[in-house]
C-alpha cells in the first residue's frame, strides 16, 4: 500500500499544480479555460489535490501496516473529493445544482469518512 499511496499522492499533488494554469489563465481575465469558467471552484480544487495528495503520502509514509482496503478507500476518497470542485468548475453558479452532484458528494464523502475512521482506529489498534 504504501508505493501505491506514495505514487498516487505525487501525482495528485501534480494534477493539484497543473491546474494553476487553467487557474491563472482564469484570474487574469479569460471567461473560460476549455469546460472551466468558475475560477472560485478551480482554486478550490487545486488546493484540495494538493492537501489530500499530501496526506496520501504521509498517511502511507508512517502507517506500515496501514489495512489494505481502508488504505484503497482513502486513495479513492482523496481522488473523488477535490474533483467535486472541478465538477462544479464547469458553472458559474454554485455547481450546487449540477446532475448528480448530490450523490457524488455523498458518495466521496461517506467513503472519506470510512477511511478515516478505519485508519484512526487501526493506527491506534497497532
Amino acid at each position: 500500500m504504501f508505493d501505491i499511496l506514495i505514487t498516487s499522492g505525487l501525482v495528485q499533488v501534480t494534477f493539484g499544480v497543473l491546474l494553476g494554469w487553467p487557474l491563472t489563465g482564469l484570474y487574469s481575465g479569460m471567461n473560460r479555460v476549455g469546460p472551466l469558467v468558475n475560477a472560485k471552484r478551480v482554486l478550490q480544487c487545486h488546493l484540495d489535490n494538493i492537501f489530500m495528495g499530501i496526506l496520501q503520502m504521509l498517511i502511507g509514509t508512517v502507517f506500515s501496516t496501514l489495512p489494505e482496503i481502508a488504505g484503497w478507500l482513502l486513495l479513492v476518497g482523496s481522488w473523488s473529493n477535490p474533483q467535486l470542485f472541478l465538477y462544479q468548475a464547469t458553472t458559474k453558479g454554485n455547481g450546487r445544482t449540477l446532475p448528480g452532484i448530490s450523490a457524488l458528494a455523498f458518495v466521496s464523502f461517506t467513503i472519506m469518512t470510512v477511511a478515516y475512521l478505519w485508519i484512526v482506529i487501526a493506527w491506534l489498534g497497532r
